[in-house]
Parts: C-alpha cells; sequence; structure tokens
C-alpha cells in the first residue's frame, strides 16, 4: 500500500483517483500518509508542482479576489495545483505574478525558495537568504524583522556561506550571495553586478556588508 513518511523535512503530498487530485497536504516532520490510491509526494515545492501539473481535476479550485487564504493550503489552479506561501485576502493578480503569495510550478526551475516575510513554515522547511540556504528549527510565521541570519534559534545553515574572494575591477559572473572583500571589509553580493565597475561602497543596492 503506498505510504510517505516526513523523516527530516516536511513532505507535500498528493492522493490520485482516475488520473484526478482528490487530496493534498503538507506532512510535518514524523508524519505518515497511508493510501490505497497513487500517491505523489516531494520535498521541494516546484518538484512536486511538477508531478502534480494537470491533475487538479476535482481539488478545490482557487477562490477569488477577496477571499481568505491560510498560508500552507494547496488548490486548484490552471490544471495544476498552488500552495499558499502567506495568508493574505486574495487579490485579483494571478498566482504567478506574486511568487511572495503563491507557489506555482515553473518550468526548469531549481534551487530552494527565497525567505520571504509573513509566511508560515515548518521544521525542516528550507528557504534561501541573500544566497545562503537555511533549514527551519522550529515551526513559525516569519516576520520582517526575523531574517534568518537574526534569528538563530528559528533557522540553522544548509549550505555554508560561499568562499571570500576580493574585489576587482572587471570582474564577470557574481551571483547573489557571493562574497567579496574590499579595503578590509567583506560585502555580499544582494544583485547581480554584471561586470564590476564600482567599489561596493558607492553602490549599496549591488552590495551589503556583511
Amino acid at each position: 500500500m503506498p505510504y510517505v513518511i516526513a523523516d527530516t523535512r516536511p513532505v507535500l503530498w498528493a492522493c490520485r483517483d482516475s488520473g484526478d487530485i482528490v487530496a493534498a497536504g503538507l506532512m510535518e516532520v514524523g508524519g505518515l500518509t497511508v493510501t490505497g490510491l497513487t500517491l505523489l509526494s516531494d520535498v521541494d515545492e516546484n518538484a512536486f508542482l511538477s508531478k502534480v501539473a494537470g491533475l487538479a481535476g476535482s481539488y478545490p479550485p482557487l477562490p477569488g479576489a477577496g477571499t481568505w487564504l491560510e498560508a500552507g493550503t494547496l488548490y486548484a489552479y490552471a490544471g495544476g495545483l498552488v500552495i499558499i506561501r502567506q495568508s493574505h485576502a486574495r487579490t485579483a493578480d494571478a498566482p504567478p505574478d506574486v511568487p511572495a503569495l503563491f507557489s506555482v510550478f515553473r518550468e526548469g526551475a531549481e534551487g530552494t525558495l527565497a525567505w520571504v516575510a509573513n509566511e508560515k513554515v515548518l521544521v525542516g522547511t528550507r528557504r534561501s537568504y541573500l544566497g545562503i540556504v537555511y533549514e527551519a528549527i522550529q515551526a513559525h510565521t516569519t516576520e520582517s524583522t526575523w531574517q534568518p541570519p537574526a534569528v538563530p534559534n528559528l533557522w540553522r545553515v544548509v549550505v555554508e556561506v560561499p568562499p571570500v574572494g576580493e574585489w576587482f575591477s572587471g570582474e564577470q559572473g557574481l551571483k547573489i550571495g557571493d562574497l567579496r572583500t574590499y579595503q578590509g571589509v567583506t560585502y555580499r553580493v544582494i544583485q547581480n553586478p554584471g561586470i564590476n565597475i564600482w567599489p561596493p561602497p558607492i553602490v549599496p543596492a549591488l552590495f551589503q556588508v556583511v
């Protein structure tokens, strides 16, 4: 009989009956789901949404504008499922246009979702912040002043800080999260600078002091 266990990370799951999704949810660490139906699951949001794309079937459709949506709830949308990232009153915006509010399948997308404020997370949920991947060690609702580095009692680092290099003019290929030092100060890339032209202190929109 198909089953799935949430071992160290929360698991998104869905049951299929005659091709349609009839039940779906987010299981906390330590949970177990057993069913006689076909079971689809994954710990990665985008990978899960890829598996259920086009299979929403009889699952509750995403309500219209003005309806209150609870974080962690799944709804049918455009033939697949969407996951509510933040509790909010539904706006007229399409879910793909507001990724801070909805997780929607993105073709070819890889990597961990970015950390956002006002999202309900479970123990084991992974989010990236300034290029570093963190894992929640306590279930909580994120807040704007509780960025992962500031609350080590809520998050632990999963992917360590990238190696630090010396900033130099003309460097290309920097990515968000990369670290560079300039005149003894370490900076983190917070927006792709393309080709380095201006020193980090002059462009705070591109580099942030660590």
